[in-house]
């Protein structure tokens, strides 16, 4: 179980450095009535993460493998198709990249933080975590692996709850630590926002890179 836990690594850090969810919830934490819809961000993304790597897990156990070996072509296969993917989307991202002296470019939705209700806050971080292309991709490689080993139930649940507990650690800290101590944090949370705001498409582009060498790695293997 600990070599599994080690492969779907990559993939839960992967998730948790997420700089525009990150900047998305430290906004909402400095607004003026933020913590509710933070809370309700936190909701929306421990669902977006959970949902899709537990049912890959369930159907990955569903998939053929190999007479007489323990390969996984279908996974195999799906795994370098992602990786392949995620290579695209880095160099997209590194196009994007701001040009000295330029403003980043940042989605639209983010000028409609301050005012977020709780619904709207649950189903962005929902959203953010269970639909961005890098988690989604994350979330697949990791369900493949796990739903390909060959576990007891207990030992699956426990895999899918480190898993969890990994991808959604940075999202748990920043509104843990900021809703408890916002004063203090108030000054870092404002210079953390404004960093990924400016580095975002950089910092994008090389998890991308990484996080798609990684998948690929991992399809090849699994032949």
């Amino acid at each position: 179980m600990g070599s599994i836990i080690g492969d779907i690594l990559t993939s839960a850090l992967g998730i948790a450095l997420s700089p525009i969810p990150l900047l998305a919830v430290i906004t909402l934490l400095l607004a003026p009535r933020g913590n509710a819809a933070a809370l309700g961000f936190l909701g929306g993304w421990l669902l977006g993460v959970i949902l899709p790597v537990l049912v890959i897990t369930i159907l990955a156990g569903l998939l053929p493998e190999s007479s007489g070996n323990a390969s996984r072509p279908v996974g195999g296969t799906l795994l370098l198709v992602l990786g392949g993917l995620l290579l695209y989307l880095a160099a997209g991202e590194w196009r994007l990249r701001p040009q000295p002296g330029r403003a980043p470019v940042l989605p639209r939705w983010v000028a409609a933080l301050d005012t977020m209700t709780v619904p709207q806050g649950l189903a962005l971080g929902f959203g953010l975590a269970a639909l961005a292309p890098k988690n989604l991709s994350l979330a697949i490689g990791a369900g493949l692996t796990i739903g390909g080993a060959t576990f007891e139930f207990r030992e699956v649940m426990l895999v899918l709850l480190v898993f969890v507990l990994i991808a959604a650690s940075s999202m748990l800290v920043v509104v843990v630590g900021g809703m408890a101590a916002v004063d203090a944090w108030r000054r870092p949370l404002i210079e953390l926002r404004d960093w990924m705001g400016r580095n975002s498409a950089t910092v994008l582009a090389v998890l991308y890179l990484v996080l798609g060498v990684s998948l690929i790695g991992a399809g090849i293997s699994a032949f």
